[in-house]
């Protein structure tokens, strides 16, 4: 008749039954090093999980982080709801402060995310722009240059003089207060990644 063995929990090691040593929960070990062994390797896992648990929750709180997560969700997906808004129109996609097609593509605020905070996820402040050249280098390029028409009446020849005003109003009267929390953030964006699996 074979030897009846145990292996052990920790190293893996197999002994006779005799050999090894049997905890209250009815786990085997080689011996009282094994034990200990084992039990501090389970204990680390669960600090390093608890570690982690802390470390999430410390970033869902950090509203500056969870900012700019989301903020960069909600560029992309209004970049892609206006490139499909002009492909419904059949109409070649362009700059709304320079009016150049085949640019750099991005998602321009009209009221600036760093003063106007409350408009930043609003789909009403923030059309199709050129990334580089209005958005970057011309700060959103709102009243325009010498060779660009500006944001401003780029919004005017796009929707009309009236449309375009009721967008001033609206943006210029707009005073929710920005405020939201970490746990906010995160849903927000699970809904503009929804919009932007869509899109594409």
């Amino acid at each position: 008749m074979p030897t009846a063995t145990k292996k052990c929990l920790f190293c893996k090691e197999r002994k006779r039954n005799e050999e090894m040593k049997q905890t209250p929960n009815r786990q085997w070990f080689c011996d009282s090093e094994c034990i200990a062994k084992y039990a501090n390797q389970k204990w680390q896992r669960q600090k390093n999980k608890n570690n982690n648990e802390r470390k999430k929750e410390v970033k869902q709180n950090d509203l500056a982080h969870q900012h700019k997560l989301t903020q960069k969700a909600f560029n992309r997906m209004r970049a892609l709801q206006e490139l499909a808004e002009f492909k419904r129109l059949g109409i070649e996609p362009v700059c709304i402060s320079c009016g150049k097609a085949n640019m750099d593509w991005c998602c321009g605020h009209y009221k600036t995310v760093g003063s106007h905070g409350e408009l930043r996820y609003s789909e009403i402040n923030t059309y199709l722009q050129c990334n580089k050249y209005c958005n970057m280098s011309l700060s959103g390029n709102i009243s325009g240059n010498k060779t660009t028409r500006g944001y401003t009446q780029g919004l005017k020849d796009r929707f009309g003089e009236d449309k375009a005003q009721d967008i001033f109003d609206y943006l210029d009267t707009f005073n929710k207060p920005a405020k939201w929390t970490g746990e906010q953030l995160i849903e927000m964006r699970k809904k503009f990644n929804k919009k932007i699996r869509e899109l594409l």
